[in-house]
This record gives structure tokens, C-alpha cells and sequence, in this order.
């Protein structure tokens, strides 16, 4: 039986330890860094964990203009900056286990 794209997706990005540390380390980081009573140094690692991707979204935000930075915009940008570097980590993950092992080395 065949499985479909969204299996496949969600395998590769929860399925593997990489990326379940990763997503747990953000979660962790969010939760104690996340509102006025927060932690700020936690705050700070769980936006330096989304940093390429959530860079690259922030921007686009910005560039739009005020309206779009809300609460929610920024926090839909971290939820899918951490989940497309999870899916990036489970294809690496993917990637070192179907690596052929070599008996030259």
C-alpha cells in the first residue's frame, strides 16, 4: 500500500529523533520564553532556532507593513519556520541512512 504525500511529509519531518529534539527544544524555548512574564533568554534561542527561515518570513512581513505584523502572523511564522527545518532535518536523517556503507574506508 502506498502512502500519500502527507503521510510521507509527516513521517520525514516527526519521524525521526532529529527532529523531534529539535521541535521539542523549540517548544520548550517558546513556552518558557512566551509572554510579558517570560524568560527572555529563552525567548531569544527560540527565535535564534527559527533563524534562516523565520529571517526570511519576518522580512517579507515587515516589508508588507504594520498591519500584517500581528501576534499571530509572527507566531504562524515561527510554527512554520520550525516545522520546514524539522522536514530540512528528517531529510538529512533520511539521507545518512540510505548512505551506502563502504568497506574501503
Amino acid at each position: 500500500m502506498r502512502s500519500g504525500p502527507v503521510r510521507t511529509f509527516a513521517g520525514i519531518t516527526f519521524g525521526n529523533w532529529l527532529s523531534r529534539a529539535y521541535l521539542g527544544s523549540a517548544v520548550f524555548l517558546l513556552l518558557i520564553g512566551a509572554g510579558d512574564g517570560g524568560n527572555q533568554v529563552a525567548g531569544v534561542f527560540a527565535l535564534l532556532l527559527a533563524a534562516p527561515t523565520g529571517a526570511l518570513l519576518l522580512s517579507v512581513v515587515n516589508a508588507l507593513g504594520a498591519w500584517a505584523q500581528t501576534d499571530a502572523s509572527m507566531f504562524g511564522i515561527l510554527v512554520l519556520s520550525y516545522v520546514f527545518q524539522a522536514w530540512l532535518l528528517g531529510l538529512v536523517v533520511r539521507a545518512v541512512r540510505r548512505a551506502p556503507l563502504r568497506a574501503d574506508l
